[in-house]
């Protein structure tokens, strides 16, 4: 087509036909401009298709790894639920008689409430999408919301069970240490000691102790606000979820 406008071009200069020589050349510009115009179109349609097509695997990534973290969250609120129900018959036990706490295997009890898990999900597609930008290519603007919630969440998470931890390691063993057989209870934790202490030893004074009635009671609280995020979790797992499937 050009080649065609450029024979025209010298033609009218040779004979002087300027007027139309001046139509043509701004035909040629136009043709060229509408040409360029063209080509950024389809450009554009293209990077559209390719963003849109990576979207889609970014969305089934994230749905398959959120569908894998939430089974996991359920075996952990599962978990803690168990070690405050233990520790809540600890607690119904304080200030009971001998032969009544006899009945219980106080060590196995006491080895199970201070059983905490850390809980860590799976992150490899959330942390690559964020840190490499692209989750600007995420075109819903509720999913990418439930990301921001999700980071926030995980991180009281992270934080009541760190406040869970330092309560179990500087007030709970602490008061163990002083007042049970570590090794008696350990026998019911991952040691697995196939005897128990030669010392003799027994609960009884402990469970007519307000100070362990205290720290009990202080695991409970903080383990009840360490499941609530668990809970809150699993709740921004379920709605990422439902977004993903909604989008695929």
């Amino acid at each position: 087509m050009i080649k065609f406008f450029r024979h025209f071009r010298q033609r009218f200069i040779s004979e002087g036909k300027t007027k139309k020589y001046l139509l043509y050349a701004i035909g040629e510009i136009i043709l060229v401009v509408i040409g360029i115009l063209i080509a950024l179109k389809i450009n554009n349609w293209n990077q559209e298709l390719a963003n849109k097509k990576e979207e889609q695997t970014i969305i089934k990534n994230l749905n398959l790894e959120f569908k894998k973290n939430i089974i996991s969250i359920q075996k952990y609120i599962k978990h803690h639920e168990t070690i405050l129900a233990d520790t809540r018959v600890l607690m119904d036990l304080v200030g009971k008689p001998e032969d009544v706490l006899n009945r219980f295997n106080l060590d196995s009890l006491l080895a199970q409430s201070i059983n905490y898990w850390s809980y860590k999900p799976s992150q490899s597609v959330v942390l690559d999408v964020i840190s490499s930008g692209k989750l600007n290519l995420i075109s819903s603007d509720s999913l990418r919301l439930q990301f921001f919630e999700w980071s926030s969440n995980l991180e009281k998470n992270e934080e009541n069970y760190n406040t869970l931890d330092e309560i179990n390691q500087s007030i709970v063993l602490t008061y163990l240490t002083k007042h049970a057989s570590l090794k008696n209870i350990d026998s019911y934790g991952i040691l697995e000691w196939n005897k128990k202490s030669k010392l003799n030893h027994s609960n009884y004074d402990m469970f007519q102790d307000i100070e362990f009635e205290n720290v009990m009671d202080n695991q409970a609280w903080d383990l009840k606000n360490y499941i609530l995020s668990l809970e809150e979790l699993e709740k921004t797992m379920d709605r990422i979820i439902t977004e993903t499937n909604r989008e695929l």
